[in-house]
């Protein structure tokens, strides 16, 4: 489970570094907000930096949460079970990742999903009460950071379309293009790594691990692919070149 750091101050600081800061400006939620505005605004989110290792929960299903996560280092997949016990990814959450967001804004909800940790990681939790509510102080960038908040639940709202569009393609093969199709259009290059090695890649797709390890091996030596365990290249058939 998670863990808080030891040099967590007392007086309400982060105690975070110029690393850190970076890696938070990446994150979508702090679209358009400087890097002076992030340490006046940084306080009043009661923020907390927590440490995670590798294959324990950061989140299990049936807790209830008010604060959001930001991945600062490491990585980590929300996954879900269902009645007999077969596990499903849902994404992977990657450095300057938020998660959660859904949830502690329903805070009455219970979490249906799980979040579990692939690597040692380091987690931000931000109250989510000050993320969509103007604080005492009336910072003017709390709007922004309302703004951008809701533009994150519509784009998780879009990844679950497109999750939803894989996994309900005929036939494995299907799942498999169409989902390395799009991480190559997201990546922008025939080139890309993937976040999940074959077994959660397997969850992912809602299939066999063995199933998809002999597709990806037939689709290689049809020249459809090429592949060294996460990395991956699209290529075109030479009768279609």
């Amino acid at each position: 489970m998670l863990k808080e750091t030891q040099n967590q101050p007392q007086n309400g600081s982060t105690a975070l570094t110029d690393a850190d800061r970076k890696i938070i400006l990446q994150c979508p939620l702090f679209a358009g907000i400087s890097e002076t505005e992030l340490v006046s605004l940084l306080p009043c989110l009661n923020v907390r930096r927590k440490q995670c290792a590798k294959g324990s929960w950061i989140l299990r299903a049936g807790d209830r949460i008010s604060s959001v996560g930001l991945m600062l280092s490491g990585s980590a997949h929300i996954e879900r079970y269902d009645y007999w016990g077969n596990r499903h990814i849902v994404s992977p959450i990657r450095t300057a990742d938020l998660f959660g967001e859904s949830f502690a804004a329903c805070r009455e909800t219970p979490l249906n999903v799980s979040v579990q940790a692939d690597e040692d990681s380091i987690i931000l939790l931000l109250d989510l009460t000050k993320t969509l509510h103007l604080c005492s102080l009336a910072c003017p960038f709390h709007t922004r950071l309302a703004d951008n908040f809701v533009s994150i639940l519509a784009r998780r709202n879009l990844m679950l379309n497109e999750k939803l569009t894989v996994v309900t393609q005929h036939s494995l093969r299907d799942k498999i293009l169409s989902y390395l199709s799009a991480e190559s259009i997201r990546q922008h290059s025939p080139y890309f790594d993937i976040p999940f090695d074959r077994q959660q890649l397997a969850d992912y797709l809602n299939a066999e691990r063995s199933a998809l390890s002999g597709e990806l091996s037939r689709m290689k030596r049809e020249g459809i692919l090429d592949y060294q365990k996460n990395h991956f290249r699209l290529r075109v058939p030479v009768n279609q070149e």
